[in-house]
């Protein structure tokens, strides 16, 4: 699935880990924009979870280039 979003992070913007559903236990990266969320859940079996791992380890990645040419460049 893709699709385009821009969400901006209010004051009490957070992120984290979470478990989702009260039966299902799943796992999923929740982001609190203050007021708006958005969660990237783990895909349906473990066969799929190699590319997913990977797909986090470029997502942390990329937030750490951002967070690095923002301080380098300040506003």
């Amino acid at each position: 699935m893709m699709f385009d979003t821009a969400l901006a992070p209010g004051p009490g913007a957070v992120e984290g880990m979470r478990v989702l559903g009260m039966h299902t236990d799943q796992p999923a990266l929740v982001i609190f924009f203050a007021p708006e969320s958005l969660a990237i859940t783990v895909p349906g079996g473990p066969a799929t979870w190699p590319e997913f791992v990977r797909f986090l380890r470029q997502l942390r990645d990329g937030t750490e280039e951002m967070a690095d040419f923002l301080e380098v460049h300040p506003r």
